[in-house]
């Protein structure tokens, strides 16, 4: 049975740029009428070319010259590979695997491409989730040996007051918040006039004194314990560091300083930002570990109140208010957060400011140690 196929005829005496007819294919030969050519297909040679090298080439040497077939269309190079015998034809068989292999590799780089991207897309849509699934798999030992090896980076270039008043009014507020809680808790008090405060993973709170002195009252404090240590409780700290552990270990590496990472992460945990999302958290928390712990609400609002107060005078912003922003909103909802649930046994927080304030202006003693 003899089946006609389009193709292009390349050869001695014929346009550069092919001529369009038809070859018919039999068991034993492939013809071109048009132009009087019948040629064995034993004589046939298959080659490989086309701009994606998977275009067939039929070449065969005539009494004139080297001719040459091509397929017409996609569909006649089918025709083609459906019609011709590859133990006949020279090379077939070859071109075969050569044109498999090609579109297997090229197959594989589109797809990998595509679900190497995918996976990006992914891991951005659900950072977060995927940040704290890694995290919810840290141990809280492990947890503060990293918030250890932290604060010994940044104790090297604090002042820590280690006894007094001041100490003894945060870590008393401290305890009471954190009663039964899996951490054990670390209370340091900075001699740092900004006013700041800060907590580290594993439990550590960083209190400046310039917050001290700031607060208005002992429950403004207690607020301002209670949103950190909902971040070392659900865990936005630790989250926060794994992340710039990630970004930093990598830039030092490159640098080639694995153990500069730490004093990065040092250097920007005082000044960490939190999303919105996460500080609306830590805040409602931290108002409802108030109301457990039978201490007054209110001193979260008022305080935020008292920073805002502080940027037309001096045109800058306080940093614990700088890194919270929403403070308008955030104030809002605390205060409503007070009035839906009045608290009848909850208590004013007393301290001894004169005390503490005595306590914060004495000389420190340089730190060398993290106790």
């Amino acid at each position: 049975m003899v089946h006609a196929v389009p193709v292009l005829l390349f050869g001695p005496g014929l346009p550069h740029a092919g001529v369009a007819t038809t070859c018919a294919i039999n068991e034993h030969s492939i013809s071109i009428a048009s132009h009087q050519l019948a040629v064995p297909l034993s004589a046939l040679k298959a080659e490989i070319g086309g701009f994606d090298h998977d275009q067939l080439q039929l070449h065969w040497q005539g009494t004139a010259g080297v001719y040459m077939v091509i397929a017409g269309a996609p569909d006649a190079q089918k025709q083609l590979l459906e019609l011709l015998p590859a133990p006949l034809v020279a090379g077939l068989k070859g071109w075969r695997i050569a044109t498999f292999s090609q579109k297997t590799v090229w197959n594989s780089l589109i797809y990998g491409a595509g679900l190497i991207v995918l996976l990006v897309c992914i891991g951005v849509w659900q950072y977060d989730r995927m940040l704290g699934w890694a995290a919810n798999r840290v141990s809280i030992e492990t947890e503060q040996k990293m918030g250890k090896a932290v604060l010994a980076s940044y104790n090297r270039q604090q002042d820590i007051i280690t006894s007094g008043a001041a100490v003894d009014f945060v870590k008393s507020v401290g305890n009471q918040l954190t009663q039964g809680s899996p951490y054990t808790y670390q209370w340091l008090v900075v001699k740092d006039d900004m006013v700041n405060a800060f907590a580290m993973p594993g439990g550590i709170v960083i209190v400046n004194t310039g917050l001290l002195k700031k607060a208005g009252n002992a429950n403004e404090v207690a607020a301002v314990l209670a949103h950190e240590v909902q971040h070392v409780e659900q865990r936005h700290a630790l989250k926060n560091m794994m992340h710039s552990a990630g970004v930093a270990a990598v830039v030092m590496l490159v640098l080639g300083d694995a153990n500069a990472a730490m004093i990065l992460i040092a250097h920007q945990v005082s000044t960490q930002f939190f999303s919105r999302q996460v500080e609306a958290e830590a805040d409602l928390k931290g108002a409802q570990l108030l109301l457990k712990q039978h201490i007054q609400p209110n001193g979260m609002a008022s305080f935020f109140k008292r920073l805002s107060k502080e940027e037309p005078k001096t045109g800058q912003v306080p940093e614990w208010l700088s890194s919270h922003p929403d403070t308008q909103h955030r104030i809002h909802l605390a205060e409503q957060f007070a009035k839906q649930h009045p608290c009848t046994d909850c208590k004013n927080l007393t301290w001894d400011i004169e005390a503490i304030l005595a306590n914060i202006q004495q000389p420190v003693q340089p730190n060398t140690e993290t106790h």
